[in-house]
């Protein structure tokens, strides 16, 4: 039995996990299942205690209390990063954290991926399979396979996309979290007028409005009140609020183009710390009628279920699925 170690590293927590391997494995990522996986240890640091790529690995055996050459014992060894990855290098979006396998020097294989690429192989493991349906095709208009995405919000926001090939699965990562948000109509006109004034941005992604930070700015939008992200969520995102209808609105226009832009029918799957502690901006009425508001596309997107992934380790189950399936490579 092998092991493999995984970080999610976001804005806000690193997450750390070792995992157990089993027999699966070596059978590669089928269609519809990812390796045998259980999870040994699990732990989370404030990510601002991460300098860089040293620091990331000796934070491995501080949080998971082992010995720094237990590492080098694992079959794998994956980091997934908040933030643009290429070549081994990486820099986390929203904060200082730079990382560079060069730097690592570590016996096992070890990788550097995307926090999303993880998420859409966490999809198709547990995590995936335990989500909680938020809507459901009528079992007529319910498509047979097809690409399946993850989105979430936190401290950023992010998409990625899980694919079929050669009966086997692949992800792809994306940056969509910085495209431009897609605001209509003359009120949400104004609030983006005022997410502009108060960020001094030019152009107002979805990273600023979905986000931890741009809950912040709707809710002092809405009712002139400043609170740090946690207290809205504690008072405007548990009822029906003014905040929870624009948040809910607003997050169901951004999976709605997720599902057209991917043509996710295997699935659309919602992470983010968000989501998984207010499950009301996701699964109320807002939502899902902003999700199928487009006149001619109903049908289509009728196709996509839709489920809450609020297991906040998700990530750490899709990098050491994704540190296996390299490994097999």
């Amino acid at each position: 039995m092998g092991r493999v170690f995984a970080a999610d590293i976001g804005g806000t927590s690193a997450r750390f996990a070792s995992f157990f391997s089993g027999g699966g494995a070596a059978r590669g990522f089928g269609a519809d299942s990812v390796p045998d996986l259980e999870p040994e240890r699990a732990a989370w640091l404030p990510t601002s205690e991460l300098t860089d790529t040293a620091g990331a690995l000796a934070a491995f055996s501080r949080a998971l209390d082992m010995p720094p050459e237990a590492l080098d014992t694992a079959d794998a060894l994956v980091f997934a990063l908040a933030g643009p990855v290429a070549g081994g290098r990486g820099s986390l979006t929203n904060g200082a954290l730079r990382l560079d396998l060069a730097d690592a020097r570590r016996p096992p294989p070890t990788f550097l991926i995307n926090d999303f690429l993880a998420q859409a192989y966490a999809c198709a493991g547990r995590p995936g399979k335990s989500a909680r349906p938020v809507i459901a095709p009528a079992e007529e208009a319910r498509a047979s396979g097809g690409p399946r995405a993850v989105v979430g919000a936190g401290t950023g926001l992010g998409m990625a996309v899980l694919c079929e090939r050669g009966g086997g699965l692949f992800a792809l990562p994306s940056e969509v979290g910085h495209a431009d948000f897609p605001f209509t109509g003359e009120e949400e006109s104004r609030f983006q007028e005022f997410v502009r004034e108060h960020t001094g941005l030019s152009r107002v992604a979805g990273d600023a409005v979905l986000t931890g930070r741009g809950l912040a700015l709707l809710h002092r939008y809405l009712t002139g009140e400043s609170l740090i992200p946690r207290e809205v969520s504690r008072i405007a995102l548990r009822d029906d609020t003014p905040t929870l209808r624009w948040y809910a609105r607003l997050y169901g226009r951004f999976c709605r183009n997720v599902a057209l832009t991917t043509l996710c029918t295997g699935g659309l799957w919602i992470a983010g710390g968000i989501a998984a502690d207010n499950p009301l901006a996701v699964t109320s009425e807002s939502f899902a009628e902003e999700f199928f508001a487009l006149p001619g596309f109903e049908p289509l997107l009728r196709r996509v279920p839709v489920f809450l992934m609020d297991d906040k380790n998700s990530g750490l189950w899709g990098a050491a699925y994704a540190g296996l399936l390299f490994t097999m490579r």
